[in-house]
């Protein structure tokens, strides 16, 4: 029984919600392959730190391993600590669980976590309704042209229709691997693989387009050789038949 047309709309907005819902906003946000200095406040009772303050902190990757383990963060009594960072070359949501020991003997824990993009910023829903609008629109497109691959009998057609469908599949890909790249740092194995596929289809496009143009040529040489034979006389099927059996 075919979906109405009401359910299609409601499986799109589930898709789109549960797009959004994995898209995670940080109150730190840094940009990918640069240092670091991750700074965090720490007050002790409502003031700032003493000096003799004592910081250690703890970086997991967004996968669950351990960056670094219970390292001391810089503190010089400005009510500031800081630690830079090791490493920076992965996207994601990172967790830096901290704990401070103050001269009295007391302590306290918080953390730090943020997130590293590769431009910086944050998420923004503006973005994200506009790079899923434009994957829809290529993905739509792309639909179309290998419906009409399935209609049209006419071969230059075909030939335009399946080289434009190969073109959009490669910005499709392009547009998931920079949606993937710019918001779903959370899931940091779609990224490289949306990567992948991209360009594996940009290496795929001389021997893809060089075979489609040898495949034209054959097929003008069948023809032109059916037209001779049809203009000697023979029919259509035959001359056909003929033609494709010169070949072998």
């Amino acid at each position: 029984m075919a979906m109405p047309k009401n359910h299609y709309f409601l499986f799109g907005i589930l898709i789109l919600f549960s797009l959004f819902s994995i898209v995670s906003i940080s109150g730190l946000t840094f940009e990918k392959d640069i240092t670091i200095d991750l700074t965090f406040p720490c007050t002790y009772n409502g003031t700032i730190c003493p000096v003799a303050t004592e910081c250690n902190l703890s970086i997991i990757y967004p996968n669950g391993s351990l960056m670094l383990e219970n390292k001391q963060a810089t503190y010089t009594g400005s009510g500031i600590a800081n630690y830079t960072l090791p490493d920076s070359s992965i996207n994601g949501d990172y967790k830096a669980p901290l704990t401070c020991l103050f001269p009295d003997g007391n302590s306290e824990s918080g953390n730090a976590d943020f997130t590293i993009t590769p431009n910086g910023e944050e998420p923004e829903l503006a973005k994200s309704i506009l790079y899923l609008g434009l994957i829809l629109i290529i993905l739509v497109l792309f639909i179309i042209c290998i419906y009409s691959l399935l209609e049209i009998d006419n071969f230059s057609w075909k030939i335009g229709i399946l080289a434009m469908a190969y073109i959009l599949l490669n910005g499709f890909l392009l547009m998931c691997w920079k949606l993937a790249e710019m918001f779903l740092t959370s899931i940091p194995f779609i990224e490289p693989l949306f990567k992948v596929l991209y360009i594996t289809s940009n290496v795929g496009y001389f021997p893809v387009f060089l075979g489609l143009v040898v495949y034209l040529l054959i097929k003008v040489t069948d023809e032109n050789n059916i037209n001779k034979l049809v203009g000697r006389g023979y029919d259509k099927d035959l001359a056909t038949r003929i033609a494709r059996g010169r070949k072998r």
